[in-house]
C-alpha cells in the first residue's frame, strides 16, 4: 500500500513537470479568440451588414492608419497574433491571416470591432472611432485575410 501512494506520488510530480514545461515553452494547449467562439460573438444580422465605405487605396491605408493605433498590439501589425501582448493573454486574439478566418463577413468583422469580444478581452472601439473609421478597419482587415489587394484608385 504504502508504495502504490509513493508511485502515484511520483508519477502526479512528473506529469505536473511535464505540463509545467510544456507551458514553459510554449506548447500549451491555447485558444484564439476566434477558434472559442465560432462567429457566435456577431449575430447572424450581421453577416448582412454592407460597408458604405468605398474599397479604395485610400481607405485601406486609412484602415491600416487605425488599425495600427487600436488593434496591433494584440492582433500584430501583419494580423498573425505574434506579439508580446498577445502571448501574455489567456485567449489568443485570432491570427487574421488564417485559412479559418475565409468566410468571415465584412458585417461580421465590422460587428466585432464596433462591439468587441468580452470573452477575450477584446475592448469594443464603438467609443473610439467613428462609424467611417470602423469600416476602414473592416477593409483593412480584410485586406490582411487577402481580399481587396487591388483596391479601385481614388474615387
Amino acid at each position: 500500500m504504502m508504495r502504490t501512494k509513493k508511485n502515484y506520488i511520483r508519477l502526479s510530480a512528473l506529469a505536473a513537470l511535464l505540463l509545467l514545461t510544456l507551458w514553459a515553452v510554449g506548447l500549451s494547449p491555447t485558444i484564439s479568440a476566434h477558434e472559442g467562439h465560432k462567429r457566435k460573438h456577431a449575430p447572424a444580422s450581421a453577416r448582412k451588414l454592407k460597408s458604405p465605405v468605398k474599397t479604395t487605396q485610400e481607405n485601406i491605408a486609412q484602415g491600416r492608419e487605425l488599425y495600427n493605433k487600436h488593434c496591433a498590439s494584440c492582433h500584430g501589425e501583419d494580423g498573425q497574433a505574434k506579439t508580446p501582448v498577445a502571448e501574455m493573454m489567456k485567449v489568443k486574439p485570432t491570427n487574421l491571416t488564417d485559412k479559418a478566418m475565409k468566410g468571415i463577413t465584412e458585417g461580421e468583422i465590422y460587428w466585432v470591432i464596433t462591439n468587441g469580444i468580452k470573452k477575450s478581452g477584446m475592448p469594443a472601439l464603438k467609443q473610439k472611432a467613428s462609424d467611417q473609421q470602423r469600416w476602414q478597419m473592416t477593409l483593412y482587415v480584410k485586406h490582411l485575410m487577402g481580399e481587396h489587394s487591388h483596391a479601385e484608385g481614388k474615387h
